[in-house]
């Protein structure tokens, strides 16, 4: 009798936990930006138009008035670069700059929509059309940080001056625990506590970051999109680091892991990634890590079918029995995937980027196939909804044309840059040119070179020539040369010459080679072993 009233004792007093325990976990809510975009922005905003930057060099007050030598001239002119990248289209364009006799320099830069500028190596501005952007150069200063100082007009200075106290502060990315390394269960926690500090920062911005007090109503969203954009790509670039070593794993399930690992970003997207304003926030670094990694599907291919101008019945035969996706048929089906898979919108501003992005990064590689670039552009083109995004992408494909298709001869000037290149290449001149941009910090530009060696040594005694074109010092070079046998002609150059090379033929990443055929005209459709041939 004792036990049956202690059994129903029992059960009277668990009933409740287990009822409670069958009740349904609430999901914590994620935080929202709040009054956010908080300013209208205007389809005239997102408009290109030139940029200003100037700046100059800091004197000693007894210096001042005094002309800068020449030979310091020479030193410096071309050594700094002003790099824009349209990381919507993936272009670029580098202009040197040259500092006159009083040690300033004033640039005009078009950029495609208000962006930021790498003034290299000296940092990054925030640049938008019909304002100016001001450099200070101090040489004397004890550091970097301390001796260069940016600045500049309407909303280009304030974003300018602001995102140098910001970054510092909340975009700050820690690489010492290495958790990338420690396998995908450590990488999942890892995300987890960054996704929540992630939400604390939305919360603290709710609340008012006492940097953005004061700011103008467009300033303070483009800061904080980029304030979350930029916690974003640094989750981006540990799965980055992390799935180079989880493929090694063939019991993987990457594909699971994926979805999972980016689960967190539809409740977010609304700033995270389907936000215009990342147009104006966003940077060509942010575009890549989302492009290759958080939305992977639209860089992973498939059976892409390249589809004849003009209907062709045998062609549509074998697309129907191979079951081949059309271009346009993968980029929709893409977008489905991403959709059912993270659940983010159909319409995802990022993603719609991203299709852009890789299509015209492959419209380089057809030349004069105009037919074949149209279809790729208008495949990309059905899923992109965004005004603006659908204006940059036909500006682009204009020019395209434009570049390829309308031969226009024009008398233009010799360039330093030319004329550096004459010299350099003058006496190599009848033989076919290999020539190769590359420098010691590049780990890819030294891979290269000795998965050249063999070819190298191959053509020794045909009419061509491999010539690795560097602005380090031949006693820097010589640890790697010497050792792993790199032949070929090594070119040493000043910073300064570097710089004008890379205005002439608009490259900013390395390795970047460039073929000359025997006649010293500059060839983009063929292979040495061709120009040898020709």
């Amino acid at each position: 009798m004792k036990t049956t009233i202690v059994t129903m004792i029992l059960a009277m007093l668990l009933a409740p936990l287990s009822m409670e325990a069958k009740k349904k976990v609430k999901e914590p809510v994620v935080p929202q930006l709040i009054n956010f975009p908080s300013a209208e922005l205007s389809e005239f905003r997102l408009h290109g138009g030139n940029v200003v930057v100037q700046g100059h060099f800091v004197v000693p007050e007894e210096a001042k008035g005094e002309k800068m030598p020449q030979e310091v001239l020479d030193q410096i002119n071309g050594r700094f670069t002003v790099i824009m990248r349209n990381y919507i289209v993936g272009k670029e364009k580098v202009s040197a700059i040259e500092f006159k006799n009083d040690g300033t320099f004033s640039l005009n830069v078009y950029v495609p929509y208000p962006m930021q500028l790498l003034v290299y190596p000296m940092g990054t501005v925030y640049a938008c059309p019909g304002d100016t952007v001001t450099v200070s150069i101090n040489p004397t200063a004890p550091t970097k940080e301390e001796g260069v100082k940016f600045d500049g007009t309407g909303l280009s200075g304030e974003v300018t001056r602001l995102i140098q106290v910001i970054d510092p502060k909340y975009c700050k990315p820690d690489w010492s625990n290495n958790v990338h390394e420690k396998g995908p269960d450590s990488l999942m926690v890892w995300k987890d506590d960054q996704v929540a500090q992630m939400d604390e920062l939305v919360r603290q911005m709710n609340t008012g970051l006492p940097e953005l007090a004061g700011c103008s109503p467009l300033a303070s969203d483009i800061l904080r999109t980029h304030i979350v954009a930029m916690r974003l790509q640094y989750i981006c670039d540990y799965y980055m680091r992390a799935s180079y070593n989880l493929r090694e794993d063939s019991t993987f399930n990457e594909k699971a892991y994926w979805q999972q690992f980016f689960s967190f970003v539809a409740p977010r997207a609304k700033y995270l990634t389907d936000n215009p304003l990342l147009m104006i926030a966003g940077d060509d670094f942010f575009f890549n890590r989302v492009e290759f990694h958080l939305f992977s599907p639209i860089t992973e291919g498939g059976n892409i079918a390249y589809l004849p101008f003009n209907y062709d019945a045998a062609f549509a035969g074998v697309l129907a029995r191979e079951k081949m996706q059309t271009n346009r048929e993968f980029r929709m089906n893409t977008m489905k995937e991403l959709q059912e898979k993270l659940h983010v919108s159909a319409t995802d501003f990022s993603a719609q980027v991203c299709h852009l992005r890789s299509v015209f990064s492959t419209l380089k590689w057809l030349g004069d196939r105009y037919d074949q670039a149209a279809d790729e552009v208008a495949a990309a083109m059905s899923v992109v909804s965004h005004p603006e995004l659908i204006r940059q992408g036909l500006l682009t494909y204009r020019e395209f044309i434009k570049d390829n298709e309308v031969k226009v001869v024009e008398d233009k000037p010799m360039t330093k840059g030319d004329s550096i290149f004459q010299r350099i290449i003058e006496p190599y001149k009848g033989n076919v040119l290999y020539v190769d941009f590359w420098e010691m910090s590049c780990g890819p530009c030294r891979g290269g070179m000795l998965q050249m060696r063999d070819e190298v040594e191959a053509n020794k005694d045909k009419p061509v020539k491999y010539l690795y074109i560097t602005d380090d010092t031949p006693e820097k070079c010589k640890s790697f040369l010497e050792p792993n046998n790199i032949k070929g002609e090594h070119i040493y150059i000043t910073h300064a010459e570097w710089g004008y090379l890379q205005e002439k033929f608009q490259f900013s990443a390395i390795p970047f080679v460039v073929l000359l055929d025997k006649d010293g005209k500059q060839r983009e459709d063929a292979t040495v072993e061709q120009l040898l041939n020709e």
